[in-house]
């Protein structure tokens, strides 16, 4: 999910960048955090805001297929065949 990168050789430097799979993962992470927040056991916590507004943002899982928001519709977890 990360990689390590040099940027600079003289001193030799590294840097960690988000990885395709990282990237994919970010929206996860951020809907974690907000769980974390919503139930934390008290003391500050990082916010995540969009940068063009300067808001903090309130993360939702939305399913692509029926714009609903996951946990509005019951929902069925379906094994794969042969399993």
């Amino acid at each position: 999910m990360l990689e390590k990168r040099l940027y600079s050789e003289r001193p030799p430097r590294e840097e960690y960048v988000l990885t395709a799979a990282g990237r994919d993962f970010l929206p996860v992470l951020v809907m974690i955090g907000a769980w974390g927040h919503q139930y934390r056991g008290g003391g500050p916590l990082v916010r995540v805001q969009d940068v063009e507004t300067g808001e903090d943002i309130k993360p939702v899982a939305i399913d692509a297929v029926t714009g609903a928001k996951i946990g509005t519709r019951p929902l069925r977890f379906v094994l794969p065949n042969g399993v």
